[in-house]
């Protein structure tokens, strides 16, 4: 029944979004289009331009903002796009610059990102391809909060019956133990429940025995995840790139704050007849990336990883006007293991032993990861992680220019999936399905901005983004 309500849902979002196009077709390129031309500007067409936006995007609702973009700066063709949009119902914030292109020398490119995202609904926790499907309740970790605190108190109890010989034991131990099956005496068990319960940890007790199968999968964190790039890329000819980049990135939040930077180096061979919407050819990509936590030591929690990506993309002519993108991306992160507190946690009630632990390489930002602006477009965002990554896209582009100047229409179909192995089942078994439709506007030549609507098994996603997908 779960399942029929999504698609029922899916199917009327996708049909406002088809009237909505289909509106603005009648009134062609002088409708819409023209009418934001009019009213706002300046023009939405032309070296340079800022437009107002009034969008939907699933983990922040209605946002409004502007997008600004000059394909000239410094007047030297140095491309620059800027997105800030606000939602006034959830108080998310999203920020993205980017410069690209400024020439320093013969041969010499350099380029950065800033990224700055006030959040409150990045779900994050997922870990393993066969993570849950839902959720944990803010209810549980509350409950896992207090535990932690009693167990930090080291406050006993007496559980035994008889007066003339006293046994005293931890309440956390036995709040643990009872919550995970371990007692096998329901007399007993019955006796400790009352002895919780008159300590006033009844709820406690109750919460973090409820739903333990569920503890593998995902909870929403609130806070700031920011990021800033610099990458310099040498052009060996025509054909042939490498980029070098330094980054610095966090995330803060309620449970966790997490920083890392990292520098990078990379192969591009790129052999195609337009660089920002390719009809045919094809780009190659590895690249190498190491922690060297420069900026972002924090004690206990320094970061020693690796991170492999080989990104291969083919551009294939179909039709009159139109092109089919392909696209197999693979990552592995390695390095030293750093121990997961919470998610530790999680593990020892969700498997019945306290001594669990769950390990990590990298901040899971960092990790191999599906389910960004990018990625599996039908999931939550951030909606995959764990060591090892596989996705296949595949992306149908055709032209809407005889409804609207500039418009490119999408449809697309993702799979993919996340593992702790890297091995031939990675790339075979055990996928994660995703398709769906989008739409992009050229600015000029050099400047594009798309919407997608991707669908999955989890629901229906709006995504926004600058540029092709790949």
């Amino acid at each position: 029944m779960q399942v029929k309500k999504k698609l029922i849902f899916s199917l009327i979002v996708m049909l406002m979004v088809t009237t909505l196009f289909s509106n603005s077709v009648v009134y062609g390129a002088e409708g819409f289009i023209g009418d934001l031309q009019e009213t706002f500007g300046p023009k939405m067409k032309g070296e340079e331009g800022k437009v107002p936006l009034v969008t939907y995007i699933s983990e922040g609702g209605v946002m409004v903002g502007e997008f600004w973009y000059n394909s000239n700066l410094f007047e030297n063709d140095t491309d620059f796009t800027s997105v800030l949009l606000a939602s006034p119902t959830t108080g998310i914030i999203t920020s993205f610059s980017q410069i690209k292109g400024y020439p320093l020398a013969d041969n010499w490119k350099l380029g950065g990102d800033l990224k700055i995202i006030k959040y409150n609904d990045i779900k994050a926790g997922a870990v393993g391809n066969d993570s849950a499907d839902e959720e944990i309740s803010e209810e549980y970790f509350a409950a896992l909060e207090e535990y932690k605190k009693i167990k930090a108190s080291g406050e006993k109890v007496d559980v035994n019956p008889d007066p003339n010989v006293t046994e005293n034991k931890l309440v956390s131990e036995l709040i643990y133990a009872v919550a995970t099956d371990k007692i096998e005496d329901s007399t007993k068990e019955a006796n400790l429940r009352a002895l919780i319960k008159n300590k006033g940890y009844e709820d406690v007790l109750n919460t973090l025995e409820e739903d333990r199968d569920k503890l593998d999968g995902y909870r929403t964190y609130e806070g700031w995840n920011n990021k800033i790039s610099i990458d310099l890329t040498y052009e060996l000819n025509q054909y042939n790139s490498i980029v070098t980049q330094y980054a610095y990135e966090e995330l803060t939040s309620q449970a966790s704050d997490y920083k890392s930077d990292t520098i990078s180096l990379a192969w591009e061979n790129e052999n195609v007849d337009d660089k920002n919407n390719p009809r045919q050819g094809h780009k190659l990509v590895t690249r190498v990336k190491k922690s060297v936590d420069l900026f972002s030591r924090n004690g206990s929690k320094d970061w020693d990883y690796t991170k492999y990506t080989l990104d291969a993309r083919k551009y294939i002519p179909v039709l009159k006007e139109s092109t089919l993108a392909v696209r197999m991306r693979t990552q592995s992160t390695t390095g030293d293991s750093i121990i997961d507190r919470e998610r530790s946690a999680l593990e020892a009630f969700r498997i019945g032993n306290k001594n669990a632990t769950v390990t990590t390489y990298a901040p899971f930002f960092d990790m191999s990861l599906l389910g960004d602006l990018n990625t599996m477009r039908g999931y939550r965002y951030y909606r995959f992680y764990d060591n090892n990554s596989v996705l296949y896209q595949s992306e149908f582009r055709f032209p809407l220019d005889r409804f609207v100047s500039g418009l490119q229409g999408t449809v697309f179909a993702e799979a993919g999936r996340v593992s702790e192995d890297f091995d031939a089942d990675l790339f075979t078994k055990d996928m994660h399905y995703s398709g769906g439709v989008g739409f992009k506007y050229f600015f000029n030549q050099d400047i594009v901005a798309r919407l997608d609507l991707g669908y999955s098994e989890e629901g229906t996603q709006v995504r926004m983004n600058i540029g092709q997908t790949f």
